[in-house]
């Protein structure tokens, strides 16, 4: 038996230009019958996959620790709120 993938999750990312997405996956099988199952993640834009990472199992726990680092470093850095210029949520024009 071959490569099977299993679709856990689409993420839809918040911009407000744009419906890009990430997909995730479970790859059972993602190099041949002795290989060992991995986490893939599909950058979708447009409609098409632009670029992709597998991550084994055994790094997994890793990488959320480093996401939840990138979120802590993010908070911990002032930002301006977003069109907080024109008190509103989105941009505008006349």
């Amino acid at each position: 038996m071959g490569k099977e993938v299993i679709k856990v999750k689409t993420v839809t990312l918040a911009q407000h230009f744009r419906e890009d997405k990430v997909n995730i996956s479970h790859i059972e099988k993602p190099y041949g019958d002795h290989s060992s199952p991995v986490v893939r993640i599909d950058r979708v834009e447009c409609g098409k996959v632009t670029g992709l990472i597998e991550i084994p199992y055994s790094n997994i726990e890793e990488v959320i620790e480093a996401l939840h680092k990138a979120e802590e470093l993010c908070e911990s850095i002032p930002h301006d709120e977003p069109h907080g210029e024109i008190n509103a949520d989105i941009g505008g024009g006349a």
